[in-house]
């Protein structure tokens, strides 16, 4: 069943307004008046609110098992009469739903009125004293300034359980239970928004300044190595490109960049201080996450050869399975437990597998995707090659650390070796900094 346009965008808006909200409240660079955010995403959601459940009155009518829902659109009567007969009719079909979320939504819809219109006022200029008083009624403040985050947490409430109401209405096969009472979502409370940093949050965020870096430098790398009259496939026609290996165009690409570089093209130029930033956060990133002081240089050699022979060999756990382990586990049970599951040891150790195994699942871990070695092995080499020498250096250690973690989960579930993919950086490094 497609979703209809507005129902779908307006269960995105929705979705997207309540991380906005954390996300801004939260923002490490901003410092925000609660009050004043609170009572501006209020405002907002109240309106994308009503007009996301009015949108889903309509829509769902023609999904109505229990023919409700056509009470709210009935002609010439006032919203409160239209939201109070909606409501008895979910009671008389044998759906007790709550009365407090229909009062609280013809409040919130009064709410949402006097925000759109700018006015509290009738057309003639008359004070809308009864919806004023119903507001008040129901808790909220009656000045749009003064809304705060536990008004939002009931807007949010009501929402959900509106939902709730009128998707039940279109469920095949659903049976009216008058026996149940106060049907409904109970009410949960907002993410927490005190924007405190905590110490397991610096990685993540040097992380994901390393893939905001290298995003950008990707886009500088994009406009040189396409440069007009210039570019990389100037030479090729369309059915030339398909032709050719995804690997050499790859390198064509970059090597058309690296040109542009050294004919000082303006757009491969680090105004920014991007090559810097980048390094600070890796080597930051690399401090704080513990697991890197497993990963010495012997080490993780050592474990890349053994990887390499397994997924050579196809020496994996029977049927790909390999029971988790606690990191206490004694080596005696984790010996017994690799012996019984690689039946196909090859030239190998169980020790040997043993070690490569929990390198592994630790270079997994630290070295999440290709980003660190897309950037140092190729796009800082272009966008800084001053500095060729100490990328050369970085680009070997990860290449080796990302291997071992992409070797580890191959051989777990039995995919193909990632060598290929990773000897590719390998080489591009060693064109990018050859003249350093």
């Amino acid at each position: 069943m497609e979703i209809d346009e507005f129902t779908d965008t307006y269960s995105d808006d929705l979705i997207y307004l309540k991380e906005a909200r954390v996300a801004l409240l939260t923002h490490p660079l901003r410092n925000e008046h609660h009050d004043l955010c609170n009572a501006s995403f209020c405002r907002i959601y109240s309106i994308m609110m009503i007009g996301s459940i009015e949108a889903m009155l309509e829509r769902w009518c023609e999904r109505d098992n229990f023919n409700i829902l056509n009470e709210y659109f009935a002609s010439g009567i006032s919203n409160e009469n239209r939201i109070k007969n909606l409501r008895e009719v979910f009671v008389e079909k044998g759906i007790n739903v709550q009365a407090k979320v229909f009062d609280d939504y013809l409040a919130i819809k009064y709410i949402r009125n006097a925000i759109v219109h700018a006015s509290w006022e009738t057309a003639t200029g008359n004070l809308k004293q009864d919806q004023l008083d119903w507001i008040n009624e129901r808790g909220f403040p009656t000045d749009t300034r003064k809304l705060t985050s536990k008004d939002l947490e009931r807007f949010e409430w009501v929402n959900g359980n509106m939902m709730f109401y009128i998707a039940l209405t279109g469920l095949e096969g659903v049976q009216a239970r008058p026996d149940l009472v106060d049907i409904g979502i109970p009410p949960s409370q907002l993410p927490d928004a005190n924007g405190i940093i905590n110490p397991s949050d610096w990685p993540r965020m040097y992380w994901s300044n390393i893939e905001r870096i290298s995003s950008e430098i990707r886009k500088m790398i994009e406009i040189a190595a396409n440069r007009p009259e210039l570019g990389w496939a100037c030479d090729f026609t369309e059915e030339q490109l398909k032709e050719i290996p995804q690997d050499t165009l790859k390198k064509k690409f970059y090597l058309s960049a690296l040109s542009a570089k050294k004919e000082e093209f303006d757009g491969l130029i680090d105004n920014n201080g991007f090559a810097a930033n980048a390094l600070m956060c890796w080597e930051q990133f690399v401090s704080q996450v513990s697991v890197f002081e497993a990963f010495n240089e012997h080490k993780v050699k050592s474990v890349l050869k053994t990887l390499r022979i397994m997924l050579q060999n196809n020496i994996h756990p029977k049927n790909n399975i390999l029971p988790p382990l606690a990191k206490d586990t004694p080596f005696e049970i984790r010996e017994q437990l690799f012996g019984m599951c690689f039946e196909n040891l090859g030239p190998l150790t169980i020790l040997e597998i043993i070690e490569a195994y929990d390198l592994g699942e630790k270079a997994k871990f630290a070295i999440r995707n290709i980003t660190p070695l897309n950037l140092f092995a190729i796009q800082l080499p272009l966008l800084a090659p001053e500095r060729n020498d100490e990328w050369r250096q970085k680009a070997q250690y990860i290449a080796d650390l990302f291997e071992v973690g992409q070797s580890w989960y191959s051989s777990i579930e039995g995919h193909s070796s990632p060598q290929s993919t990773v000897e590719f950086y390998r080489e591009m490094n060693v064109i990018l900094t050859k003249d350093s």
